[in-house]
């Protein structure tokens, strides 16, 4: 399912080109040959389906949360090396859960990772707290930053692929934008750097989810004007969300882990109530989901798509009178059984709250997609 996405973005750049997708992928093929790509805090790990698609090895991975090192293990055996804190990969030797083993951290030419976006995030009640947080090395994600950034000057990846949420983005209680910080400290480490926010909608997956995502490129390798155009290939490769329910129907999602009660409460009922008359304007063929796990007054709408998911999100689909199932919810982030084998054998039905847990922290496949992609193709131009 991953390389339908791969597919549909690299046909815009072929159409761009004037040339084919195949072309592309050759190109792709052989630049990748010998590099390696290690994630981290990438929830549910879904580089790791991308670069076995696009020639990549995987090097290593590193996860904290016990269930979701399951899962790493469960769907991608292919992986000798997982760590646990990212906070640890300065080290020279750290233990590696599957081994359990100490074993020597490796270096990779492509490290795709996240850092914890609970000290930025708008919904923190204490953000003003940390808003020299990624300076000061203060608040998980000040913390989980500096681990990133020291893996990155002590192994000096040639691409550093980030993502975080809108709000280090937006000001801080006045002051200016964490993601400034942030863009100081890779320029420092030697990086040609930018961000830019992309909206999982933007990417055929019908989900509101606007996300900072990051590319620093190696300056001896790269010069600043690649990373535009990077971005610029990123642009090219948007495509409109689908349907809510054709894209279930293209995908086969089905509805495995359903919640066992599906029955509103007062408080629940009064969200939906004040989610419909925010969208007033709505079709009767328009589907609305609305997650019913915030207020009556935060309840965002969203026609025919969902809103952000996050881990302790309950979207509850109107039109049918159902929650969603884990499985749909974890579609919604373009991770499909048939990239996780594991998922329909276990998680989905043992662990149906870690799936939402998971599609709250994880990259969205699509949009990870398209910038893996971009950044392989200007890989093959330097």
């Amino acid at each position: 399912m991953a390389n339908f996405f791969i597919e549909q973005q690299l046909g815009a750049v072929a159409r761009e080109q004037g040339t084919s997708v195949r072309s592309l992928r050759s190109r792709i093929r052989e630049v990748t040959s010998g590099l390696t790509l290690a994630t981290a805090c990438s929830g549910t790990d879904s580089p790791i389906v991308l670069a076995k698609c696009l020639g990549l090895e995987s090097s290593f991975s590193c996860e904290f949360d016990k269930l979701k090192q399951e899962w790493i293990m469960a769907n991608f055996p292919e992986v000798q090396r997982l760590f646990c804190d990212i906070k640890t990969l300065r080290r020279n030797e750290v233990l590696n859960l599957i081994t359990g083993a100490k074993e020597r951290v490796p270096s990779a030419d492509i490290f795709i990772t996240g850092f914890v976006c609970k000290s930025v995030s708008t919904e923190n009640n204490d953000r003003k707290a940390y808003k020299n947080c990624i300076k000061e090395g203060s608040g998980e994600t000040g913390e989980t930053f500096s681990g990133m950034m020291d893996y990155i000057k002590k192994h000096t990846p040639l691409v550093v692929i980030a993502e975080n949420v809108k709000g280090i983005t937006t000001k801080n209680d006045g002051n200016p934008p964490v993601i400034l910080q942030v863009v100081d400290a890779m320029k420092k480490a030697g990086y040609h750097f930018d961000y830019k926010l992309l909206n999982t909608s933007d990417f055929i997956i019908p989900q509101s989810r606007n996300r900072c995502w990051m590319v620093g490129l190696r300056r001896d390798q790269f010069s600043e004007c690649d990373v535009e155009e990077i971005f610029d290939m990123v642009e090219q490769m948007k495509s409109p969300a689908m349907d809510l329910k054709k894209y279930f129907k293209h995908f086969k999602v089905g509805r495995m882990g359903m919640p066992p009660k599906q029955t509103l409460n007062a408080r629940q009922r009064r969200v939906i109530k004040a989610d419909l008359k925010k969208a007033k304007q709505r079709s009767p063929r328009d589907q609305v989901i609305v997650d019913v796990a915030k207020s009556d007054k935060r309840a965002p709408t969203q026609l025919n798509r969902t809103p952000c998911l996050v881990a302790n999100s309950t979207p509850f689909w109107h039109n049918q009178n159902r929650f969603l199932s884990a499985e749909e919810v974890l579609a919604l982030q373009g991770i499909f059984a048939k990239d996780f084998k594991a998922a329909k054998k276990t998680f989905l039905t043992k662990h149906r709250r870690l799936c939402h847990d998971l599609t709250g922290n994880a990259f969205s496949m699509s949009v990870c997609s398209a910038v893996l992609s971009s950044v392989l193709l200007k890989l093959c131009d330097v």
